[in-house]
């Protein structure tokens, strides 16, 4: 995605914490995508300081710190060091093998809201235990600290794409358990996934799957549609047959061919009934079972041990080239129809191509080629081994990409702006932060409400179009010019005193780069190569180099704290390439 050069304006150089919000970086570029072409020539060392751009390391180290930044929250000095000596295929088998970062168990809310929080409890006692704040926070916390960088992120991206919100499912402690499954599951199959997704409690509870009962002949009772709609529409095949590039199957007239019809839905919907909640300390399972998050939902069995509210009708599922179970006969099992049911979307041809170019989206650009898509499609298709699904291959097939890798993209329609939680953590892994991970209400401001997704369609539009062009910008959909000010504050506050909080906040360490204050263009150079892996445009490099030159050499602090504020603001870092 394309990044504008930069222009500043450089009215009230000297920046205190009120004026810095008056500078910025081509603003305009905020809202469009432009490109910063690579330094023609090597840099050199200067004073004898240390200096990343000295070619040939230059080019392999900006390929490394692009590489983390699709695969982590965020590069740092140290792990740019660590994946240069491991090398990144090394690095991925690492990232493979980490344990998962976890999210708490957490109480439920009493129904009485005093006996969770009584007279003389904290005030902030409902926000802590009853909200998705521990959750939001533990985010954070995992997100800059945890080992298990590359799970994070794709769990992450799960998440925005098999959507459980807490607009409606409400409690943390019910949260909690489909997120730890979406870590855990990150790195499985993906006809596991489904699996695991389709019977979380949270998610039948968001979606209406849980206590979906069998139609009742001569009775209005008909099975609840949302999750039959929204497996297929969101969390498998898309609404169009597609190309294995992703581009749409078209018939005679040129119109797109439709994956599936209402009648479709309609018999999903009947394979997914007759599940409850697992029942809770050893009580007998009954049709209709109270909530209980903290295990997958469980097939309703009478006495006599007969699934009796699940449908026994015949199905009739996706038909598609090499069909699987497309017919369900009548009188299967609740668990049998489950599995076969998935079988036949999980083997649908769609499925790779539809997930596989969202997860691009998410971790590399919003506008893949067709032939990048095709080529994860592969991996998804056989990880080599003739296995489909394989997320370890996957993920290996979007970061090892030809079009993921190299020191720099000069396409002007390649890269994402970084989304709020991204953008967070990118800067502060950067400085070594020091936090309480009291993060959320930054995300917020920028718009971006964690575990609050406003819908089932995730926090911004999948489709979305960068105002202007042609170009899709999924990121944008939820950028405007409050949220682009609660970015350039967030950074304003950082490079200050911090992001204060009652419980402490949020600081970074701008100390090491105190060492090379004495020269603005080496500075800005070092920003460059962590921030930007070296594809700062020439003017944007001028522009910063002439701000931090007219802070007095005397105050190196001020001249860290002006150099990351513009770098770290700018148009050309929020657009990731």
């Amino acid at each position: 995605m394309e990044r504008s050069a930069s222009s500043i304006s450089l009215a009230g150089r000297a920046r205190t914490s009120k004026s810095r919000t008056a500078i910025h970086i081509g603003w305009a570029a905020v809202f469009c995508l432009a490109a910063g072409p690579a330094p023609s020539q090597p840099y050199k060392s200067v004073d004898g300081l240390p200096f990343y751009h000295v070619q040939p390391l230059y080019s392999a180290r900006a390929d490394v710190n692009r590489f983390l930044e699709q695969a982590t929250f965020g590069p740092s000095e140290a792990l740019i060091a660590h994946v240069q000596a491991v090398g990144l295929d090394g690095y991925l088998q690492e990232q493979f093998a980490a344990p998962a970062s976890t999210y708490p168990s957490l109480p439920e809310q009493p129904a009485s809201a005093s006996a969770g929080c009584p007279t003389g409890a904290p005030p902030a006692c409902l926000r802590d235990k009853y909200t998705m704040f521990p959750l939001q926070v533990q985010f954070f916390k995992n997100a800059l600290s945890g080992e298990d960088q590359l799970r994070q992120r794709v769990a992450l991206a799960l998440h925005e794409i098999l959507v459980v919100s807490g607009v409606k499912v409400r409690q943390p402690s019910e949260v909690s358990p489909y997120l730890n499954m979406l870590q855990q599951d990150a790195f499985a199959n993906y006809r596991q996934i489904l699996y695991d997704l389709t019977l979380n409690s949270a998610m039948g509870h968001y979606l209406d799957m849980v206590n979906n009962d069998a139609p009742v002949p001569n009775s209005p009772i008909s099975p609840n549609e949302n999750y039959a709609r929204e497996v297929l529409q969101l969390f498998s095949i898309g609404v169009n047959q597609l190309q294995p590039d992703g581009t749409v199957v078209l018939d005679g007239s040129g119109n797109p061919i439709p994956t599936y019809v209402q009648d479709t839905i309609e018999d999903f919907a009947h394979v997914f009934t007759g599940w409850t909640y697992a029942p809770l300390g050893g009580a007998p399972l009954v049709k209709h079972d109270p909530p209980n998050f903290l295990a997958p939902m469980v097939l309703y069995r009478n006495s006599a041990g007969k699934d009796t509210n699940h449908d026994k009708g015949v199905k009739l599922l996706l038909t598609y080239p090499g069909s699987v179970n497309s017919t369900l006969p009548a009188n299967q099992d609740g668990n049998t129809d489950l599995a076969e049911a998935l079988d036949n979307i999980f083997h649908h041809p769609n499925v790779g191509t539809f997930i596989g170019k969202q997860l691009i989206q998410h971790l590399v650009t919003s506008n893949p080629s067709p032939a990048y898509v095709s080529r994860v499609t592969a991996a998804f298709d056989n990880n080599g081994a003739g296995v489909r699904g394989d997320m370890k291959a996957v993920v290996r097939a979007i970061l090892m990409d030809p079009e993921a890798r190299g020191s720099v993209k000069t396409d002007p329609g390649y890269g994402h702006l970084r989304e709020p939680v991204l953008f967070i953590t990118d800067v502060l892994r950067a400085f070594n932060a020091t936090t309480d991970g009291e993060l959320a209400g930054q995300a917020n401001a920028m718009g971006q409400d964690l575990f609050n997704s406003p819908s089932v369609f995730s926090y911004y539009p999948h489709q979305y179009l960068v105002p202007g062009t042609t170009i899709q910008g999924p990121e944008y959909g939820i950028q405007s010019s409050s949220t682009a000010e609660a970015r350039l504050n967030f950074v304003n506050a950082l490079t200050s005193a911090g992001v204060k909080t009652n419980d402490g906040g949020t600081t970074i360490d701008l100390t090491p780069l105190q060492q090379f204050a004495a020269s603005p263009s080496l500075l800005v150079g070092e920003l460059n190569a962590l921030l930007l892996h070296g594809a700062m445009s020439p003017q944007m490099e001028a522009d910063v180099t002439s701000a931090v030159s007219a802070v007095p050499s005397t105050n190196a602090p001020l001249r860290v704290q002006t150099a990351v504020y513009l770098v770290a603001g700018s148009s050309q870092y929020q657009v990731e390439r």
